[in-house]
């Protein structure tokens, strides 16, 4: 009986310190301090906190537009030139495209940046173009200036000459691509604040730089020319003309937000220096010079506020009038090549063009 008796008890032990057994012991846990001390943060860490104060001031824009108008490159005179002409010429380019582009915009207290770009992409089909060749009489007007501050005027059109005879005239097709940079700031007075969606209203002013290069190709030409018989038909490609522009804006502007709905309007004055290069393929010459003017530039835009977008378009009204010189180089008769010999001629170079553009801007 003291047999099983024990046998029970030492069955029993087995069996209640079995499981006991089998668990493996656990090896005591990693004592961390939950303690940083001061000046102890990872560099890293401060860089983002940074950013992430920068990013609350800031917003991301994409935009697409259409653009309209005309650019137009005129040169000529009164006085007899090589071969004993009175005469001009008149290249007209529309400036009618799609584009697109992305922006940015930081901004602090009353200040604010903004840097655009805008581009057609590739070549686009813009319309017709026209290069006309004409004689200059008693009648002729040239009439250069278009801002006139000495008499307070303003002469709203690209052309140059008037009263003029054509004596040759060629139309064609005009591809052209377009890259536009700008970079812009505002310093904002009274109730406007750079931020839209904090309701407010008051003045600002503005200025900054545009970089604008762009080329067309004149192609499948059909040329006439007042000789006897009238000559008339096509000859292939025309012309290349290629310009690169800066423009230095400045000017005012009002905004006004109630945290729903902004509206905006600007007025400003910049002036501008453009280098171009106009190649005649039939005659194998370049024209190269500068020219430079003033402008000015108007806008007038109404947007939508969520909380982290804004839906906005806006119109622009842009003027570029200017005049400056080219020079000759290259040609196939005895007067084109004579030519790069004898100085500077004067052109004028007139823009007048405007655009519809549609902006989502996110805020990060």
């Amino acid at each position: 009986m003291k047999i099983q008796i024990r046998i029970i008890t030492t069955l029993f032990c087995l069996f209640a310190t079995g499981p006991l057994l089998a668990q493996e012991p656990e090896s005591p846990k990693e004592i961390r301090s939950e303690t940083k001390l001061p000046g102890t943060a990872a560099p890293q860490t401060k860089i983002q906190a940074l950013l992430s104060e920068l990013m609350t001031r800031s917003s991301i824009t994409g935009l697409v537009g259409e653009n309209g108008g005309q650019h137009i490159f005129e040169s000529g005179t009164k006085f007899p030139n090589l071969s004993g002409l009175k005469a001009g010429s008149r290249i007209t380019y529309n400036r009618e495209f799609e584009y697109g582009g992305i922006g940015f915009k930081h901004w602090w207290e009353t200040w604010e940046i903004n840097l655009e770009y805008r581009t057609t992409f590739k070549n686009q089909r813009t319309g017709e173009g026209r290069d006309e060749d004409f004689l200059l009489g008693s009648v002729s007007r040239e009439k250069g200036t278009k801002i006139d501050f000495a008499n307070a005027s303003f002469y709203d059109t690209p052309y140059t000459f008037t009263g003029t005879q054509n004596f040759a005239d060629g139309r064609g097709k005009l591809k052209m691509k377009d890259d536009r940079i700008g970079f812009l700031a505002r310093k904002y007075f009274g109730g406007a604040n750079p931020d839209p969606r904090k309701p407010g209203s008051g003045l600002y002013l503005t200025g900054g730089a545009y970089y604008t290069y762009y080329k067309y190709y004149l192609y499948d030409v059909m040329q006439w020319i007042a000789t006897s018989p009238v000559t008339y038909g096509p000859i292939g490609i025309g012309l290349s003309y290629s310009i690169s522009t800066w423009e230095v804006p400045f000017g005012f502007g009002y905004r006004y937000s109630n945290g729903t709905w902004m509206y905006e309007a600007s007025l400003s004055g910049n002036i501008w220096y453009s280098h171009f290069r106009d190649y005649h393929y039939q005659r194998n010459l370049n024209f190269i010079g500068d020219s430079s003017g003033f402008g000015i530039e108007t806008n007038l835009g109404a947007g939508y506020i969520l909380p982290s977008w804004l839906f906005f378009v806006k119109l622009t009204e842009h003027r570029l009038y200017g005049e400056g010189s080219f020079q000759t180089q290259g040609g196939l008769s005895r007067e084109d090549i004579i030519s790069n010999y004898s100085g500077r001629y004067r052109n004028y170079l007139s823009t007048k063009q405007y655009s519809i553009e549609f902006q989502v801007s996110h805020f990060l």
